[in-house]
Formats: C-alpha cells, sequence, structure tokens
C-alpha cells in the first residue's frame, strides 16, 4: 500500500500544479485500445502506468483491492485460486477495471449483474486541483456516479474496490 500512496501522491502533485497553470492535460495509461494515431505532448502529461496491481483480495467480504490498470484477465489471475471472480469480467483482453469503470463495461452477466461499474463499492480519485478523496454511493454519490462513464473527465480515478462473487465451474 506504501507503494500506491507514494504515486498517489506524484500524481495528486502533477494534478496541483497543471490546475494552478490552468493548463489541459492527458493521462497516460500505459497503453491504450485505439487504433487512432496522435500524439502527446508529456508536459502535460499524468502518468498512471503504474497503476497496476491487485492490492488485496478478501475472501470474507468478497471484495478485491484493485488499482485501474488492472487487466481484466489479471484481476480473475488474482481472484480465482480463492474460488472468486468478479461478477462481470469484460472479455476483451486491454480491458482494465479502470476502463470499465470510467467507460461502462459490461458482458453477458451483465443482465445479473449490470455494467461493470455497479460492482464497484467505492474509488479512490484524485480531482483536478490535486484532492485525493474516497467516493460511493454513501459518500460523495454525485462523484461517486459521476465518475462511472465519464472517461476520467471528473478526475484520475487511483484505487477501487470491486465485489467479488463465488467462481462456479462453468
Amino acid at each position: 500500500m506504501d507503494n500506491h500512496d507514494e504515486t498517489v501522491k506524484h500524481i495528486s502533485a502533477r494534478l496541483k500544479d497543471l490546475f494552478s497553470r490552468k493548463e489541459q492535460f492527458r493521462i497516460f495509461h500505459g497503453s491504450t485500445n485505439s487504433t487512432r494515431k496522435y500524439s502527446v505532448d508529456r508536459s502535460r502529461m499524468v502518468d498512471t502506468s503504474s497503476l497496476d496491481r491487485v492490492l488485496c483480495v478478501d475472501k470474507l467480504t468478497k471484495t478485491a483491492l484493485v488499482e485501474p490498470n488492472v487487466s481484466m484477465d489479471k484481476l480473475v489471475e488474482a481472484t480465482l485460486p480463492l474460488g472468486l471472480v468478479p461478477p462481470v469480467v469484460m472479455e476483451f483482453k486491454g480491458i482494465t477495471a479502470g476502463g470499465g469503470f470510467s467507460g461502462t463495461g459490461g458482458e453477458s452477466s451483465s443482465f445479473k449483474h449490470g455494467s461493470f461499474d455497479c460492482t464497484v463499492n467505492w474509488i479512490e480519485i484524485v480531482l483536478a486541483d490535486g484532492e485525493v478523496v474516497k467516493a460511493s454511493p454513501e459518500s460523495k454519490p454525485d462523484l461517486f456516479y459521476g465518475a462511472t462513464s465519464s472517461l476520467g473527465t471528473l478526475g484520475v480515478t487511483t484505487l477501487m474496490e470491486i465485489q467479488l462473487v463465488d467462481a462456479a465451474r462453468y
């Protein structure tokens, strides 16, 4: 968790600096599924590429604490040995937990569980001014629900707690 907190401090400081200068920025996740070419001004970029770890899987509460760049296959790899899986697993390998949350990922199990963002209990998000907050349906619900499907426009999601279900054989 120390490594996570240190990374979030750097992201917060970077956003605070860009905000103070009223500069627009892009978020660099480390990869993209886009086939379009684009150029990036690195001086106006916030790098979140190192936020790619499953920090904790709790078998008792059936939750996983994950950073946003954790891919679905990596998340299942971490949860399946404990007999658990996320209720909604997007099948495209490049989709991450953060992408599923801020981009509304869904799959065949969504008829039962909703889209991926419906399986997220809370998020840690760094706002444009550098403030780090935790948002959930109970605490800062406007931010929590606004951040879903926002494609990162309300802030930089840095951590999320995801619900898990018992893994079935098929």
